[in-house]
């Protein structure tokens, strides 16, 4: 009786035994990792707290980098302020000509190929559709003669050649794609322009026999809001003739003046 109480007993504990081991078996598994079973507990808390400190930051980041701030750079690179001891951007104009008519008188040097070089002098009226283009009249008065007149009215006896004035009438678009700022002392800062310019007209001399065309460069300096000083070198070139020979020759002009400006 006794042997079958305890192989009851042992059946029954048996049994249950196999029942626990299949539920535990069934159970599903974890979506992470067990933690280090080595690891405390506030060492796992100092990681937690290390993972989502990134996250503040990166907020406090996006915050101070918003659309409000990229204006304000904006802003600041236009106006030339200083940032870290640094000028950056395009430094603003104190002159501008949009709109506005300049009225130059100039006078300079004209060198010829084949009269001879001699002195010019004249006017220009400009006015300006936008900042960087420009139309321009140029009228300038010019004496001239042959330089080996001498020569030939000595050997010949007899005039070829009979000294006179040529007047030009130049129609030119001017383009101002450089501005620029020139230091003559320390508090003495001068804004300018650098300039080229093409255009066509006539010289009128019995000489000359179509139409002339012209191409040059200069810079501008601007004094004042009202005046402003000017340089300009161009190359008139033209069909000429002289004592019976015609080529095209060109005539480098080299001009300086002041500018009023109207308007």
């Amino acid at each position: 009786m006794l042997r079958a109480t305890l192989a009851f007993a042992f059946a029954l504990r048996f049994g249950l035994g196999l029942g626990n081991g299949s539920s535990a078996l069934a159970a599903p598994a974890a979506d992470t990792a067990p933690s280090n079973p080595f690891q405390s507990a506030a060492t796992e808390d100092d990681d937690a707290a290390d993972d989502t400190a990134p996250a503040e930051t990166s907020g406090e980041e996006e915050e101070e980098e918003g659309p409000g701030s990229e204006s304000l750079h904006a802003l600041t690179c236009l106006d030339g302020d200083a940032t870290g001891g640094r000028r950056k951007g395009v430094q603003r104009r104190d002159f501008l000509k949009r709109h506005r008519f300049e009225l130059s008188g100039m006078g300079g040097f004209y060198a010829s190929d084949a009269l001879s070089s001699t002195y010019s002098y004249g006017g220009a009226l400009s006015f300006y559709p936008s900042e960087d283009f420009g139309l321009e009249l140029l009228v300038t008065r010019s004496p001239v003669q042959f330089r080996l007149e001498e020569p030939f009215n000595a050997f010949t006896k007899e005039e070829h050649f009979v000294p006179s004035d040529a007047w030009q009438a130049i129609a030119s678009m001017s383009w101002s794609p450089i501005h620029a700022k020139f230091k003559f002392t320390e508090q003495t800062i001068i804004h300018g322009d650098l300039f080229a310019v093409a255009g066509a007209g006539r010289t009128f001399h019995d000489s000359v026999m179509g139409l002339t065309w012209e191409a040059g460069a200069g810079f501008k300096l601007y004094l004042t809001k009202r005046l402003a000083f000017r340089f300009d070198v161009r190359d008139f070139l033209l069909p000429q003739e002289v004592l019976g020979r015609g080529r095209i020759t060109n005539n480098v002009t080299v001009l300086g003046g002041l500018s009023l400006w109207l308007l």
